[in-house]
């Protein structure tokens, strides 16, 4: 690696609605490049079980191996229900 190449990934984490009872509501994060959605939830202890609606960038994702770049805002949510 050249010595002015980056080894992380810096992203904005966003998490809300009952999600704020076991993550911050806003977090920055540093993370190794190559980083998916996944490597977040586990990084907060988030369920692979645990269905959830993610944004990267405003855009959705369902997929938890989509990879994150360095700068993106990752909001998630849990499932929303209308009535």
């Amino acid at each position: 690696m050249k010595m002015n190449e980056k080894s992380d990934i810096t992203v904005n984490v966003k998490f809300f609605a009952n999600l704020r009872n076991i993550a911050p509501p806003k977090k920055v994060v540093t993370l190794p490049i190559g980083s998916t959605v996944s490597t977040i939830l586990d990084l907060f202890t988030i369920s692979k079980e645990t269905k959830l609606i993610i944004l990267i960038n405003g855009s959705p994702h369902q997929k938890r191996y989509t990879p994150i770049k360095d700068g993106d805002i990752v909001a998630i949510f849990p499932p929303l229900a209308g009535g």
